[in-house]
């Protein structure tokens, strides 16, 4: 790898996280007049689930960087699979319930930092399945490690401040 790809993953990333703060700060501030529909709308169960996916996904491509294992990085495709199938899946019950990203404050900061964090793990998604076709990317192993676990990092927080405060 050359020495130069870790330290444009690190900017790069850095670039992340202050789009992330961002989002999350909006998220935040409006926190008291989203509150009610958030505990309404939410399953802290379900989340909780989808959380533990990730985490998973984070010890699996740990152990893909260290023995280069097909089946390390099939399971954590997988496992970052079933977070996205799970995020549609709590889309479509909010949809269901009127929840919309253009209906209120909290739909409007719902929807757009765990559409945002989903959309990254979409492309995480891809950059995996290049990853596991043989067509290249083997040299960017580590970076693309990196960006999963700021991922997972990036997850714990909303976890935290969407779903844990809105149940406490």
């Amino acid at each position: 790898m050359k020495p130069r790809a870790p330290l444009g993953m690190l900017l790069f990333l850095l670039n992340e996280a202050v789009l992330f703060f961002m989002l999350i700060t909006a998220y935040i501030y409006f926190h008291a007049s989203t509150v009610a529909t958030a505990a309404r709308s939410l399953s802290l169960i379900s989340a909780s689930l989808l959380t533990l996916c990730l985490l998973a996904s984070s010890f699996t491509m740990w152990r893909a960087t260290v023995t280069s294992a097909r089946a390390w990085f099939t399971a954590t495709l997988a496992l970052g699979a079933i977070f996205l199938y799970g995020q549609g899946a709590e889309y479509l019950h909010l949809f269901r319930q009127h929840v919309t990203i253009a209906r209120d404050q909290f739909g409007t900061t719902f929807f757009t930092l765990t559409g945002i964090h989903a959309l990254h793990v979409g492309i995480g998604l891809i950059l995996l399945v290049v990853l596991l076709s043989g067509a290249g990317l083997r040299h960017a192993l580590h970076s693309i490690a990196l960006y999963w676990y700021f991922l997972d990092a990036v997850w714990l927080a909303i976890f935290a401040i969407v779903y844990l405060w809105a149940f406490l």
